[in-house]
This record gives structure tokens, sequence and C-alpha cells, in this order.
């Protein structure tokens, strides 16, 4: 890995707001987009001629939202007119916006979006009604069957186009990270505990970016993707031809060592890239001159909020981020204020123990470990509400309670 290159490109302003933009602020991206790439990569080597598949961050995407939790669209479309300018033939662009949310439903409120990326010269693909491909993985750990869009391996290049956040469960989203958005639906909940990042690798080394450019124009820290505060002034792209070593150097401007990661010291072990800060060569702005110190994200769930006595057993980071997500998105939109108490046992339990003591409120067990709890033998009936899933889904405990309460706003 020795030579690895990645390019840093950063001001000390950018004009307007990700979700409110004007040309103004669209051509300083423009400019920081050129000027960044320029520094690492041969764009027109690698796009000319060829078909160009853009994989954004678009989870949960709101014209609405304030917090920059997605790839800033003022990068996807100058990253497309570069890669129209460097002669690729044909340019797509596609994700899976989250468990549950096809591309269609995510975008039916953002005519105006699905407008400006047609003018820019690309193409939304819909992985729901594309064909798709089982890709086998015989060098996986876990992840040995893929099913992937089939207009994603037919690209000639692929270029990984991340928002720039920390995780709850994985503590950083950067590039590796943003390739789960090709995994459809009925393969995203396998190995989404703390084998996550096995999982990640796997993918990895089956679809592996040609370009990866980080969006740190407005970065997300502390309890993202779901609840976390915008960055607004990070005004800095990152960007290199080899993944591993450019979620390397976000990390390091993100105030985070690599060797927290563990896609990374994963992808590394595997020879999947470079996560040494010694061996990279970065272009363009000092890593010093745009390091900031990220708040990082709180998993733990025990004492977060008064409303919530969680009890957290032998459970693992699925299940923890997932509650977690849940209990501060039922926090931020003030459904827990003012409710009594209920108690929610997650993990599992000690063997031939009882180890539920004195709850408040109703019982919620939360995934299948905490299932030992859901029935009270004595009493013959049940002694909870069940949360099923190993993990359960992140909205799934949220959705639940409003329902079980009549919680409003």
């Amino acid at each position: 890995m020795e030579g690895t290159v990645v390019g840093i490109g950063r001001r000390e302003h950018i004009p307007d707001a990700p979700n409110d933009y004007g040309e103004h602020g669209l051509a300083a991206v423009d400019a920081l987009l050129e000027e960044t790439l320029g520094c690492c990569v041969d764009l027109t080597a690698l796009c000319r001629g060829n078909t160009v598949f853009i994989k954004p961050n678009l989870v949960r995407p709101d014209p609405r939202n304030p917090n920059a939790v997605v790839t800033d669209e003022r990068v996807l479309l100058a990253l497309i007119r570069l890669v129209r300018d460097a002669g690729a033939k044909d340019v797509l662009v596609g994700d899976n916006p989250g468990y549950g949310l096809s591309l269609e439903a995510a975008l039916s409120r953002m005519g105006a979006f699905r407008r400006r990326v047609a003018d820019a010269g690309a193409r939304l693909v819909f992985f729901d009604d594309e064909e798709t491909v089982v890709v086998d993985n015989p060098e996986a750990r876990l992840f040995d069957r893929l099913v992937v869009p089939k207009a994603v391996l037919e690209a000639d290049c692929r270029i990984n186009l991340p928002k720039m956040k920390t995780h709850m469960h994985t503590l950083v989203t950067l590039g590796i990270k943003n390739l789960y958005g090709l995994v459809l639906d009925d393969q995203r909940m396998f190995f989404h505990r703390n084998d996550i990042s096995l999982k990640l690798v796997d993918i990895l080394r089956r679809i592996r970016p040609e370009l990866t450019v980080v969006d740190g124009i407005w970065a997300v820290q502390g309890q993202a993707p779901l609840s976390g505060s915008a960055v607004p002034d990070m005004n800095t792209l990152v960007a290199g031809t080899d993944v591993v070593a450019v979620d390397t150097v976000c990390c390091a401007l993100m105030g985070i060592e690599a060797h927290e990661v563990a896609m990374l010291r994963l992808a590394a072990r595997d020879g999947l890239g470079c996560a040494d800060m010694e061996r990279i060569e970065t272009r363009g702005t000092p890593v010093r001159e745009a390091a900031r110190r990220f708040k990082r994200p709180v998993v733990g769930c025990m004492g977060a909020y008064p409303e919530i006595l969680a009890v957290e057993g032998g459970a693992c980071q699925g299940c923890l981020s997932a509650l977690r997500h849940a209990l501060d998105k039922l926090h931020a939109e003030g459904r827990l204020a003012g409710k009594a108490p209920v108690t929610v046992y997650l993990g599992k339990p000690m063997p031939d123990m009882k180890n539920l003591k004195n709850p408040e409120g109703d019982v919620w067990c939360f995934g299948s470990c905490a299932a030992d709890l859901i029935f009270d033998h004595c009493a013959r009936g049940p002694a909870a509400k069940f949360i099923p899933g190993c993990p359960p889904h992140i909205l799934e405990f949220y959705k639940a309670y409003i329902k079980t309460y009549d919680v409003g706003v």
C-alpha cells in the first residue's frame, strides 16, 4: 500500500446550507471538489467512455432536515458535472435509503432534487425496480452471498460519495459504511450486531469503489446518524482511490484514531487498503489545519433518560445502538417528557437467574436475547412486552412506544 494518496480540500467559508443554497454556494463547492480531486486522481482516465455509478448517502432524505445527515446535494451535482466533463458515457446515481424505505418513496417529496440531478446529466437508479444479481463471496468471513443491483455491478466505475459522520453502531460512517446502502432489504438486518464490521468488510471484498469522495462540507457528530448535531463549518472534502485510506484520513480529521474503528482494523488486516497515517500521503490542505474533535456517540442506554429504566444484560452493540437510537428520537421529539417510567431490558439474562428486580412501570424486553424474561412461569402469563429481532430495527421500539402510550408531540 506504499504511495497511497488522499486529497484534502478545505475553505474557511462556504456560502449557504446544504438544504438551502444558491448559485454562489454551488459554485464554491464545485471549485473545491475540482481542486480536491486534482490532488489525488486522474478523473479523465477513470471516467472517459465509461458508465459511472455514483453512490451517495441518501438515508432518509428530507429537504427540510437542517442537520445534514445526507450527502450534500451540491457535492453530488458538482461530481456529476466533473464526471461528465471527464468524458463519462453514462452517469447513474443510486442508493437504498434505509430498511423499509425505497428510493422512490424517499424522493416522493423531492421533485426539485430529481430534476436537478437529471439536468446535471445523471439518471437515478431505483434499486427496487432493478434486476438483481447474486454475487458469491468465497473469501467472506460471514456475508458470502450478496444480492446486488445489476446496475452497480455492470458499471465500469463506481464512485462512493458518503457524508462525514459519527455513528452510534460503528463509531464512524464514511466510505466503507456507505457501501451498506447497496444491500437490499432482504439482507439488510443480517449480521447487524457486533459482527456488522465483518459484514461491511465482506461487502468491500466484492465491491471496491474506484474512487471515494467524502462530503464534509457540513459534517455530523454525536448521536448520529438519527440524532446527531451538525458541524456546519467543517467545509472539507476528502478523496482518494483507496477507500480505507480515505476513511483513515477522515478519522484523523474527526479526532478519532483509525485503530478505534473495527472495520478499518479488519480491512487493513486483510490487505484491502491502508489504515496507517504514516503510510498515507495527504495532498492539499494539511490534516492539522482541517482537523476538529467531534463529539462521540454514547451508545449505552442506562440512565440516559429518567422516563426509561434501561437494564443492560448481556447485550451486544446491535441492541444497544438500536434502542439508544429510538430513545434519542423519542426524547428529541418531546414524547418522553412527563411520562410515567417504564423498564426496558436488553441482552441475555444471567444463566439460571432472574436478574430483573424492582422494575418501574411496564416491562419491555428488547431483542431476541431478552426473550427469557417475557413469560412469568409462576403466574402463567406474560411478564413483559416484547420487541423481537436480532437486533430489532432502530425504529421498532420508537413506534411501539408511541402506539402503546398514545404519545403525541
